[in-house]
């Protein structure tokens, strides 16, 4: 049985924070890619094993969600011209579509031989942007990818203004609404790694969750990894209907410009009736 980690579960329960924005959240993405065709935008690929293994699973089911999206913009012409031409200019855009460092996410986001959580990956997006792969491509030795030395303070202005220029924010998706999801959207997800196939199918295992990947569609989970399929040599696989995955995961969005949460319908409701009955807002004066 092949053991592919990276997650670290325990970093991940333990980031979690009443603040999170959770499904419903989002108002608005610019790539909601139709579920038929989001196999036509996937990145090209690339093990995580390289050399050493990196153990960056987590940053890497991130880019691919994220190249999957841009690509999509870039293709269907959805940014800004000047945007576009930004991308292309700064060196993102390649003749395999948009590649984004890896090496970038995964060491601003804190990742060690025991993996990184889920989380950790999607802040250092948020907060510190994104600068292509070719400026700082994956190392063969785990200490030398990880290496804080090897990004510049001009990896740092670039990566600076992606974030000024795309404003990514990521929400949590309990695993009630999967399927709800995976019609509108991919989700950044996480199960075990990975049981041996059977007849073209990872079937359910009850294991403890410890690698991240990329769910692109519902049915039986089509989902996008870092490591090469046995079955046919590709980053796809497929999971059976019931695999057992994390009970929740990261719907990821895209803007150019800053969005504002949506807030659950009861907080709101609550918010309204607060102020409903407030004396400020409701001043009662009786005459004398």
């Amino acid at each position: 049985m092949l053991k592919n980690h990276g997650l670290d579960i325990l970093k991940e329960k333990a980031e979690q924070s009443n603040e999170d924005w959770v499904f419903g959240a989002i108002p608005s993405c610019l790539a909601l890619i139709p579920e038929e065709q989001r196999f036509d935008y996937l990145p090209k690929g690339e093990r995580q094993n390289t050399g050493e293994e990196k153990m960056d699973c987590a940053s890497r089911s991130v880019l691919n969600i994220l190249e999957t999206k841009f690509n999509y913009l870039v293709q269907t012409k959805k940014l800004t011209f000047q945007n576009e031409m930004w991308l292309k200019e700064m060196g993102y855009w390649t003749p395999n579509g948009i590649e984004f460092s890896d090496a970038f996410v995964a060491i601003n986001s804190g990742t060690t031989r025991q993996g990184n959580s889920l989380k950790a990956p999607l802040e250092a997006v948020r907060k510190q942007g994104l600068i292509p792969k070719s400026l700082l491509p994956q190392a063969e030795s785990f200490d030398e990818h990880h290496n804080p030395e090897r990004i510049t303070n001009l990896m740092k202005r670039l990566g600076a203004d992606f974030a000024s220029r795309f404003f990514i924010n990521y929400e949590k998706v309990y695993e009630k609404d999967y399927t709800k999801l995976l019609r509108q959207d991919m989700l950044d997800v996480a199960g075990f790694a990975w049981p041996e196939p059977v007849n073209g199918e990872y079937p359910r295992i009850d294991m403890t969750p410890n690698h991240a990947f990329v769910a692109i569609k519902n049915a039986a989970y089509f989902i996008f990894d870092n490591y090469i399929d046995s079955i046919d040599g590709d980053y796809i696989k497929k999971l059976a209907s019931d695999y057992d995955l994390l009970d929740y995961g990261y719907r990821l969005s895209i803007n150019q410009k800053p969005i504002t949460p949506v807030k659950p319908f009861l907080e709101r409701l609550t918010e309204w009736l607060r102020g409903l009955l407030s004396p400020q807002t409701w001043p009662l004066t009786l005459e004398k």
